[in-house]
């Protein structure tokens, strides 16, 4: 997922809103799955996040952890957390766009 490398991104309130979305469903679905992970990609989406956040760096070693433990939660969660993400992909700017991607492919 050599495309998916995301450095510098500046967490906006319409990407808050999406994220604050994703936590509520991954918070119903299965939780434990993503919530074994300590990496930084997969924190963002298991906490709250302020607008105006400064997300440094999500390399790809990211995604891939993330890729694989999204196919570890139950499918109803992945395909909600997959279709929020189509959505905020369509519905963002540049540098969001691309992370909303990400998550997109990383969830299919």
């Amino acid at each position: 997922m050599s495309y998916c490398r995301i450095q510098n991104m500046e967490v906006s309130s319409k990407m808050k809103g999406y994220l604050d979305r994703i936590h509520s469903k991954v918070e119903l679905g299965n939780y434990l799955a993503i919530a074994i992970s300590s990496v930084p990609l997969i924190q963002l989406f298991s906490e709250r996040v302020r607008p105006h956040k400064l997300i440094k760096n999500i390399g790809e070693y990211d995604w891939e952890e993330f890729g694989q433990a999204m196919r570890s939660v139950h499918e109803i969660t992945r395909v909600e957390v997959n279709t929020i993400a189509d959505e905020a992909r369509l519905f963002s700017n540049s540098k969001e766009s691309k992370f909303w991607k990400c998550v997109y492919e990383a969830t299919r």
